[in-house]
């Protein structure tokens, strides 16, 4: 079958939308604003309205005539399906729940598949979207006559053949979050059984149109991302939910289909008291693990053996509640006109929170940008640098109104909702590019670079990703512009090649890669330096010619609540002054020009108290080969007699982060290099003065004399005098942090780095396009 690019409108394939509500007006909203940037406009959207109780139509009609508002007497999710149904006008009917946001390509590949005359019910991926335990709720799912479900499968060659012992008769299937049919086909085995009322009708109505001769084709990609919503059947995030919902509909449906593939009734006997015993030792289990009371444990319990022998009496007696002969005649016949759901200002709609349903309120002057951007470590999880500057990219790219993704490493392959962006933490097997098995980071490089090349391909075809934004460390991006599968902007940071030469590190795998580095610098569409610095370094140790286009666009940090910030006060008494240091215990961080510097200012003012956070990296800079301890050790060594006034905190987390700037009086760090220093805005968030090194973007952060001071790097003498300097004077450490203050929230905010990046991001796309159209 051939599968047309994302966003393309070859088909004009008519499709009715049918999302069915209760009591959910919150997340419907958030639903309804995502289906404004569907790629594919030939679609209408119907919703089906139960007997709700809160603002559900006010909602709706909000959008006046470009929704079909119908409803449902009942909560029963199978009638108000068919309502839907009868009433719809496209060739096709589309599910989705009202507490899911479809992917941009969602209906294009829907009409893609259903482009292949011979299908008659398709669906795509449901990936949850949980705040702390992301996964992949359903991919290419199964189905046996006995409800015995695979929901999760890597491929159609995944457990194709089912287990020993169980159903003979299987079906694909799809979950009702996210499924198609071609309507006649659908009609005309009666449409969804009403005998479900909750649970179980989406796979029944798979296997009735598969046992009818007709052909159910699910998808790996097309995903839906599912934010499970609070309703009368469950609580949202917990395992507080009807389950015997679930057992009654299951029975019914082994019953029913059991029957029909013409298993014994030992085999339905047996899986009847397994879907009932099973919930009943599970209400157990949660019982123990303290997540379920002892009365909530057996109203489980009763209401399991209750609606078990419910769905064992229907599913022998019962006769299934399909739409009547009148019903299919009239919704067969129905005027195959549709109401258009998409109008001109569709896709200037801003991006859209799936969690808070919140969107941006910036007027957008053009279409939202749909990018990702990479960073091997990304908040909530332990991250570095890199990690932090992304995030708050990401998170300033939203708050514009574009829609962003993130892939990052991870334990599995999942997705997750975080500041304003799709994270997508992958895991890639070390299978390819064994030749570089030798060199173990080249190796796993390599690897995690297509890894990202692998899943940029199906946010391509999903999402109709425009641009990667890759960092230059680790080379993330590199399979990609090698690929030329989409345009990649490279944010130059410290190369491999500078952290070598101030290491002193002949190690050929990091020779590797710095040879890696500089290929991803000479194919990389646009490099958004974040200093000018950073442009004459990589010119320097790359020999980037200059026609290399590049731009410089300075970091930027979320500035803290005024409340926050801790200015020193000038009518402050005589006392102890406290000096910090926050970064990683290396060379390149200056630390040993800080020890060098700390006797000298004590001898000068003994009231100073010096705090070091940070990391000891001395085994991978070699201090820890060359002296046998770690630097906190040989500072103790070389320095007991000042044990009293210097402590060493090693990692901290941010809560004890942000402490430590708002107790110190004047932060230092003299970095040997550093690309732009981050660190320094975050000290002057805080209305601290700094006190950082006259080399690499150092000087472009910190305006000396203004915000801070800056010393020639590897001058202890002159760092010490500097400290002095300051610490004896109450006026200079309240102006000068006062002005850092402003500075950040005038020049280096994230918003002004999230506008900057947008910018350049626009303007690499109108450049690729001018060539394709040239």
């Amino acid at each position: 079958m051939t599968v047309n690019q994302p966003g393309s409108t070859t088909h004009t394939l008519a499709i009715s939308v049918i999302v069915n509500t209760n009591d959910r007006a919150a997340p419907l909203q958030t639903l309804l604003k995502s289906l404004e940037h569907q790629s594919y406009p030939h679609f209408e959207v119907i919703v089906v309205v139960g007997p709700t109780n809160d603002n559900t139509l006010d909602v709706v009609a909000a959008y006046g005539a470009r929704v079909r508002v119908l409803r449902c007497p009942e909560a029963n999710l199978s009638i108000s399906r068919n309502i839907g149904v009868v009433a719809a006008r496209g060739e096709v009917v589309a599910f989705i729940d009202d507490d899911a946001v479809p992917c941009r390509t969602w209906l294009q590949q829907l009409a893609d598949c259903f482009s292949a005359p011979q299908i008659d019910a398709t669906g795509g991926a449901v990936l949850l979207i949980h705040p702390n335990r992301p996964l992949t709720q359903f991919r290419l799912g199964v189905i046996s006559a006995l409800a015995e479900l695979v929901d999760v499968r890597d491929s159609w060659l995944d457990q194709l053949a089912p287990p020993a012992g169980v159903a003979a008769l299987w079906s694909p299937r799809m979950m009702g979050s996210n499924m198609a049919f071609r309507r006649l086909p659908l009609l005309a085995i009666g449409g969804f059984d009403e005998n479900y009322a909750y649970g179980y009708e989406d796979p029944d109505a798979a296997m009735r149109i598969t046992i009818a001769g007709g052909s159910v084709l699910p998808l790996r990609e097309a995903p839906v991302y599912h934010v499970p919503a609070s309703s009368r059947y469950r609580v949202g995030y917990t395992l507080n939910q009807h389950w015997w919902l679930y057992t009654k509909t299951g029975v019914y449906f082994s019953i029913k289909h059991a029957r029909t593939g013409r298993e014994s009734r030992s085999a339905i006997a047996k899986r009847c008291l397994y879907l009932i015993h099973g919930h009943w030792r599970w209400a157990g289990e949660l019982y123990a693990d303290g997540k379920l009371t002892a009365g909530q444990q057996w109203r489980m319990r009763v209401q399991e053996v209750r609606y078990g022998l419910w769905g064992i009496y229907a599913g022998f007696f019962s006769r299934r509640r399909l739409l009547s002969q009148r019903q299919v005649a009239e919704a067969t016949n129905q005027e195959q006109v549709l109401r258009p759901y998409l109008n001109d200002q569709s896709a200037m709609q801003p991006s859209v929170d799936p969690v808070s349903g919140q969107s941006a309120r910036l007027e957008m002057p053009s279409p939202p940008l749909r990018l990702c951007l990479l960073s091997q470590t990304y908040p909530p999880e332990k991250f570095d640098g890199v990690g932090r500057s992304t995030n708050l990219l990401a998170r300033g790219l939203a708050e514009l109104g574009h829609h962003v993704h993130v892939i990052t490493r991870g334990e599995h392959d999942q997705v997750s909702f975080y500041a304003g962006a799709y994270v997508h933490r992958i895991a890639p097997p070390l299978t390819r590019y064994t030749r570089y098995r030798l060199l173990p980071v080249t190796h796993h490089t390599l690897n995690y670079s297509h890894g990202v090349y692998e899943k940029l391909r199906a946010l391509v075809l999903n999402d109709g990703v425009q641009l990667v934004d890759s960092p230059l460390w680790q080379v993330e991006g590199l399979v990609t512009v090698l690929s030329h599968l989409l345009p990649v902007v490279v944010r130059p940071v410290t190369a491999a090649r500078q952290i070598a030469e101030l290491q002193h590190n002949r190690d050929r795998d990091m020779a590797m890669i710095g040879d890696l580095e500089q290929a991803l610098l000479e194919r990389a569409d646009f490099l958004a330096a974040n200093s000018q610095a950073t442009v004459k370094a990589l010119q320097t140790v790359y020999h980037l010619p200059g026609t290399t286009p590049y731009g410089v666009i300075p970091y930027g940090i979320a500035p803290v609540p005024d409340e926050a910030v801790r200015p020193f006060k000038l009518d402050q008494p005589p006392g102890v002054r406290t000096v910090l240091f926050l970064g990683r215990l290396e060379k390149r961080k200056g630390i040993l020009d800080l020890f060098a510097a700390i006797p000298r200012v004590l001898a000068a003012t003994p009231h100073v108290q010096f705090v070091i956070a940070g990391a000891d990296n001395s085994q991978s800079d070699g201090f820890q080969a060359r002296n046998g301890m770690n630097y906190a050790t040989w500072f103790a060594r070389q320095n007991p007699a000042l044990a009293a006034s210097v402590r060493f905190l090693g990692a901290v987390g941010d809560d004890e982060l942000n402490r430590l700037y708002q107790q110190c009086d004047l932060f230092v760090a003299p970095s040997l290099y550093e690309s732009f220093g981050l660190i320094y805005l975050e000290a002057m968030n805080y209305a601290k003065p700094v006190i950082g090194c006259n080399a690499g973007g150092i000087p472009e952060v910190v305006d000396d004399g203004v915000t801070g001071l800056l010393v020639e790097p590897e001058a202890p003498a002159a760092l010490a005098e500097a400290i002095v300097r300051l610490v004896r004077s109450p006026q200079q450490l309240h102006d000068l942090g006062v002005a850092g203050r402003y500075r950040l929230l005038d020049r280096f905010s994230y918003q002004h780095m999230a506008r900057g990046f947008a910018q350049a991001y626009r303007s690499v796309l109108l450049q690729k396009e001018s060539q394709s159209t040239a």
